[in-house]
């Protein structure tokens, strides 16, 4: 039976991913401080026609699988933004007779602040979201162990990179291949019976051929959507920044990738609302994952192409500093997750320790910082291992 209230809510939001694809063509026509605005709708719409698409193929696919594919797609801006760097970043490598510039530099800060942001911003957000709708205790750990594993596996190579002051091929190449390979085991879970609600469970009442067709069709549009206007709204962001004399480096470590990466922190954000606390875990430590993997890697292949060379990715003293940060706040946040005593203090104090490297930007604090990160981490890590050895015992 068809119910005109979840098709309306559906076609104002395809028609504000419209508006914004549209608006592209027509930037000139439009106040510069009004572009954010509707490049921002846009990629709102199109975030929650993936979250009810998504949801909804729940009922034939694998969960574990849609999730990783919500990741997939929602950090499509991100991976947009990333891959012109880095081919820009290796075309001026190569024009400088190889010598490092700005512009590699430049890759390494939004790679850097767009995995920060999900580790120490994205990810305490939605805990915070889901510990004050429900006061019970979160089973991260048994829900998400292979996520866990990626962004070791990640953070593992990103320390690697900090040490060796370049990330080697090989490096590169194993991370995507630990990409495939999550996206391979997410295939094979089994899918459990969900519970659906709202526009998803209208979708799920469609017969199967019918659904399939709308779930596809909505995530395809909404990725679509938000490759498109994606780059238009970081560069209105930056373009509107630079008129407050912000600093482009600090725009394209911060502001870039705060907001490519607000469309999975926000599809997240809507999964935690409606009381779904795994899935909405789920998309955030799979969009790290797929971050701390396959973007990783995939950065330093479109660098060697645009080389013509097999050279690996350069990285100097600072952004040697921004790795090693990266990868603490990324340990910091598996050590909380082993340890599961999730409260509120310690998902703050998460938040305030990743809003002082924002105030403290110097080099010398950040490394500061890394170290006070790893120290904290590997007393946590120990007590978890001494506390399931005392189990095993008893």
């Amino acid at each position: 039976m068809i119910q005109y209230k979840p098709i309306l809510i559906i076609f104002l939001n395809v028609l504000l991913a419209i508006f914004g694809m549209v608006t592209t063509l027509f930037e000139s026509s439009f106040p510069d401080m009004l572009l954010p605005l509707i490049y921002g709708l846009a990629i709102f719409g199109a975030a929650l026609l993936i979250s009810w698409g998504a949801e909804a193929s729940e009922k034939d696919i694998s969960g574990a699988f849609v999730i990783a594919l919500i990741a997939l797609i929602a950090v499509l801006p991100e991976y947009s933004i990333e891959s012109i760097l880095a081919y820009t970043a290796g075309t001026s490598y190569k024009n400088n007779n190889f010598v490092y510039t700005d512009r590699v530099g430049y890759v390494s800060a939004n790679v850097t602040g767009a995995n920060r942001l999900l580790s120490g911003l994205g990810w305490p957000f939605i805990m915070l979201i889901n510990l004050y709708k429900k006061d019970d205790q979160i089973d991260i750990l048994n829900n998400n162990k292979l996520e866990l594993l990626i962004i070791g596996v990640g953070l593992s190579c990103m320390v690697l990179t900090s040490i060796l002051n370049f990330q080697p091929l090989l490096i590169s190449a194993l991370l995507i291949c630990v990409y495939l390979f999550y996206l391979y085991i997410s295939s094979k879970k089994e899918s459990e019976e969900a519970e659906f609600v709202g526009i998803s469970e209208y979708i799920t009442n469609f017969r199967k051929p019918t659904r399939i067709s709308i779930n596809v069709s909505l995530i395809t549009f909404s990725a679509i959507s938000i490759f498109i206007v994606s780059h238009p709204f970081v560069e209105s962001l930056i373009h509107v920044g630079e008129k407050f004399g912000i600093d482009e480096y600090y725009l394209i470590q911060w502001l870039a990738p705060l907001a490519s990466e607000s469309p999975e922190i926000l599809i997240a954000g809507l999964f935690a609302f409606r009381n779904k606390s795994i899935e909405s875990i789920a998309i955030i430590l799979s969009s790290q994952a797929n971050q701390m993997s396959l973007l990783i890697g995939s950065m330093g292949w479109i660098f060697a192409f645009a080389t013509n060379k097999f050279v690996s990715f350069p990285v100097n003293d600072t952004q040697s500093i921004e790795f090693l940060l990266t990868a603490a706040f990324a340990l910091i946040q598996i050590a909380i997750i082993y340890k599961s005593k999730f409260n509120k203090t310690i998902i703050i104090s998460l938040m305030l320790l990743f809003f002082s490297q924002l105030i403290f930007s110097n080099s010398d604090f950040k490394l500061y910082l890394s170290i006070f990160l790893f120290c904290i981490s590997i007393p946590l890590f120990i007590s978890v291992l001494l506390k399931n050895n005392q189990k095993k015992i008893k």
